[in-house]
């Protein structure tokens, strides 16, 4: 294993001067789900490292530029090679439900913003870069994060995608959250350090609201002790990321986090077999959530429907209604998470018969799990599926055509 250092640290996220290999990140972080931080040594050959950042003493150095934690970021790079993309700016002084306000801007405006002072509290998130301009990238994806289901999907079969940038101005911060799904998340510190606060999946009982239905804190740096009692009580990770190092975020982790310099950061959210029933009880959870909300709506439609439940009548319109809120909500549904799993399985099994798109290359058998582990994973969610009352199987239209290209590929050889 890398040497892990710095003993005085959380003993449950490991420090590591350089990458681990694929099998000893699967063995050590993966399977277990525990964090970990890695070292600057992998990424520091980056185009963002280069382009991105101005040392305070660049003009010294010249040719000779090593990263230290005098970088700023060069905002006058960042204004000239993208000044025109639109961005998500959060104002982290502002807060609706349980996020920030949010509104689209220019970069150059937003950067202007910065520059003047009247922009301290403006923090851009889940800025699409990589989709926006992949030519030239950026930086490369580290080989322990390639086997990444949601972005090899996405980057064939949609527009969309799960690679970030996020910038923003000392003490601006994102809220206590889950990454989507229960998905995993890493994420790089171009310049700048960040303080993370994460939470072992057996305390999130203690981030809710006392007798709330659900609610986490929003803040956990002053969290009301009134309505969130277990706050105080909670033991999480708590961690400073410093410039080019790289954490690893399990499945399920709560985390907050506060950019403690101005900061710039590359972040992905992915999944892959290993974390894939936690996704699929994140799913199960989110239809029952959404169903328990429309209670009054399948009242109405099961009251006036003639139609004999054999051909679906109402229960179809209703896993319809379902469904389509739970993609506006989240940005997934059954299909697509279905969807994912088997362009996922080809590329396990029958490569050849994968789709592929020059914005993410499928990662290669050393990079993944062994396929029969692959396959036994997707199995155990897709038996319950088939299973569950709410038969989406049979009532989502081309979902069992899916289903059965998936059942086909596990019993391949």
């Amino acid at each position: 294993m890398p040497a892990v250092h710095s003993t005085s640290r959380d003993p449950r996220c490991d420090h590591l001067e350089r990458a681990p290999t694929y099998q000893e990140f699967l063995e050590r972080y993966l399977i277990p789900n525990r964090p970990v931080v890695i070292g600057p040594a992998l990424v520091s050959s980056w185009p963002a490292f280069r382009d991105w950042i101005l040392p305070a003493n660049k003009e010294v150095l010249g040719d000779k530029f090593e990263h230290d934690c005098c970088s700023r970021i060069d905002w006058d790079y960042l204004a000239r090679e993208y000044g025109d993309c639109e961005v998500t700016v959060a104002d982290c002084s502002t807060r609706e439900f349980s996020d920030q306000r949010r509104e689209t801007m220019r970069l150059r405006d937003v950067i202007a913003l910065w520059r003047n002072g009247t922009g301290s509290s403006l923090y851009v998130k889940d800025w699409h870069l990589a989709r926006e301009h992949p030519h030239p990238l950026f930086y490369a994806t580290l080989d322990i994060f390639r086997d990444d289901w949601m972005n090899a999907y996405y980057a064939v079969c949609t527009a969309d995608d799960f690679r970030f940038v996020y910038a923003g101005a000392a003490r601006t911060f994102t809220p206590l959250h889950r990454d989507v799904y229960a998905s995993y998340s890493w994420s790089t510190n171009i310049a700048g350090r960040k303080r993370w606060w994460l939470f072992p999946p057996e305390q999130t009982p203690l981030l809710v609201r006392k007798n709330g239905a659900g609610e986490t804190a929003y803040d956990v740096r002053c969290a009301d002790e009134r309505e969130f009692p277990g706050v105080a009580q909670a033991r999480p990770v708590v961690l400073e990321q410093e410039e080019g190092e790289t954490i690893f975020v399990p499945s399920g982790w709560y985390h907050q986090v506060e950019n403690l310099t101005e900061c710039i950061s590359i972040n992905h959210n992915w999944c892959n077999a290993t974390n894939l029933p936690a996704l699929y009880a994140s799913m199960c959870a989110k239809v029952t959530e959404v169903e328990r909300a429309l209670e009054d709506v399948r009242e109405l439609l099961s009251k006036h429907d003639s139609t004999l439940p054999s051909e679906g009548g109402w229960q179809r319109e209703w896993v319809h209604v379902v469904q389509d809120l739970v993609e506006k909500d989240a940005g997934w549904h059954w299909a697509t998470f279905w969807r994912m799993v088997l362009h996922a399985l080809r590329c396990a099994v029958a490569p050849k018969q994968a789709p592929t798109s020059e914005l993410w290359a499928p990662a290669p058998p050393e990079l993944m799990p062994p396929v029969n582990f692959v396959k036994e994973r997707i199995k155990q969610c897709l038996d319950d599926f088939v299973k569950r009352d709410q038969r989406e199987v049979e009532l989502v239209p081309g979902l069992n055509n899916v289903v059965a290209s998936i059942n086909q590929l596990l019993g391949s050889g």
